[in-house]
């Protein structure tokens, strides 16, 4: 190896170097030396805080930037956004259907329940009761929109209400009707 010439030097005169002390009141002077005081004033701290928080956006940005552009572009990505579409269009197809259904089988059934509030409390307690279901099912939906058990569970839902209120609707025709051939019956027989 090559040795510098200044290194060289170095190691001819070491003994030229070496045969000064340094002034022995030095090493009191440095420790004596009172403590830097860094005085930082508001218009520095805002700089300072303003240049973290640029480096910190820009870095934010940078990677975003750098996944985006190493994303490869695929076709399933846009397979994926059309079919929840079109499932959500057929749920609120669906949705609309069956509360139209609902809203027709309520208004036949307080009328026929006039006198009944109990039935009509009841009913509208079961109603409730699956509302609350429905919410819950629709927060799941939000959180997978494709995810088609759970439409299934809010169609079922929908269909819940129905047989419900059918049945009740069944129960009070019924009803409706003994009474009436009963008071047909009373009629004729006076």
């Amino acid at each position: 190896m090559k040795q510098d010439k200044l290194e060289q030097f170095i190691r001819d005169h070491r003994e030229d170097f070496d045969d000064e002390m340094p002034d022995p009141a030095l090493f009191e002077r440095i420790v004596r030396r009172d403590p830097l005081i860094v005085r930082l004033t508001r218009n520095k701290a805002v700089w300072r805080a303003a240049a973290a928080i640029a480096i910190f956006v820009s870095s934010y940005y940078f990677h975003e930037f750098v996944t985006f552009r190493n994303q490869p572009a695929t076709t399933t990505v846009e397979v994926e956004t059309i079919e929840p579409s079109e499932t959500i269009k057929m749920m609120l197809e669906a949705e609309a259907f069956y509360t139209s259904q609902i809203n027709q089988r309520q208004q036949e059934l307080y009328l026929l329940a006039q006198d009944q509030p109990e039935i009509k409390n009841e009913v509208n307690y079961e109603i409730s009761e699956l509302d609350t279901i429905y919410a819950e099912l629709k927060r799941d939906l939000k959180d997978n929109a494709a995810n088609e058990e759970v439409i299934e569970a809010m169609i079922q839902n929908y269909r819940f209400k129905l047989d419900i209120l059918e049945n009740v609707l069944q129960q009070l025709r019924s009803a409706k009707n003994e009474q009436t051939e009963t008071t047909h019956k009373n009629d004729i027989n006076l």
